[in-house]
């Protein structure tokens, strides 16, 4: 499949692991996402979705060395960034809405990438039928539920792409179908951040 350039995560990738959000954004999500994992079982199939250049999947590599790790994004530059720091993962360049694979995972992770999703409920679903059948879904993005997330919210678009930033409540309700909430969270690291929300999922039988 060819894939169209995407411009804007082409030209933020140099950037990427540097960007101010790293501090009270980024980094605050991937300390989450370790805490979570721990629950899981000794050498588990993980698949990052919007894995970017690859941050989440160094640390989980860091943490978890017996783990196997797979990482899609629909930017080529991060993508090419994410091989060269050779953690030991494979990286595909991807669309989410399009991305086919006959492996199954015990993790599937999608961090702040899912509000610039056209087709959110594709991409649930997908992921749903990705899972193994006691396999664990971990969503965290920016979520508007005030005024306050939807300013801040609508000066991040203006850096990035066109997004929908759902609310706690719109995630949930379209997620249902194919989801159970186990657990939801914030990350909140300073007063002047908007809503990070998270969902940690398990698969509908």
């Amino acid at each position: 499949m060819i894939l169209k350039r995407v411009s804007i995560w082409d030209k933020l990738s140099k950037k990427y692991d540097f960007l101010w959000v790293q501090k009270y954004s980024l980094a605050p999500t991937r300390k989450k996402v370790i805490s979570i994992l721990k629950c899981c079982k000794s050498g588990f199939k993980m698949l990052d979705i919007g894995c970017a250049t690859g941050q989440l999947l160094s640390e989980v590599r860091s943490e978890f060395p017996g783990c196997k790790l797979l990482g899609i994004d629909k930017s080529e530059q991060m993508i090419e960034l994410a091989r060269s720091k050779n953690i030991g993962a494979q990286f595909d360049c991807a669309y989410a809405e399009e991305y086919d694979t006959i492996n199954k995972f015990d993790v599937i992770t999608c961090c702040h990438s899912f509000p610039y999703y056209q087709e959110k409920e594709l991409v649930l679903k997908k992921i749903a039928s990705r899972l193994e059948e006691n396999g664990m879904a971990i969503f965290i993005h920016g979520s508007i539920n005030n005024i306050y997330d939807k300013i801040i919210m609508s000066i991040v678009e203006m850096t990035a792409e066109k997004a929908n930033y759902l609310s706690k409540k719109e995630f949930i309700e379209l997620s249902k179908e194919y989801f159970v909430v186990e657990d939801s969270l914030l990350i909140k690291e300073k007063w002047f951040m908007p809503s990070l929300c998270g969902f940690v999922l398990r698969r509908k039988s």
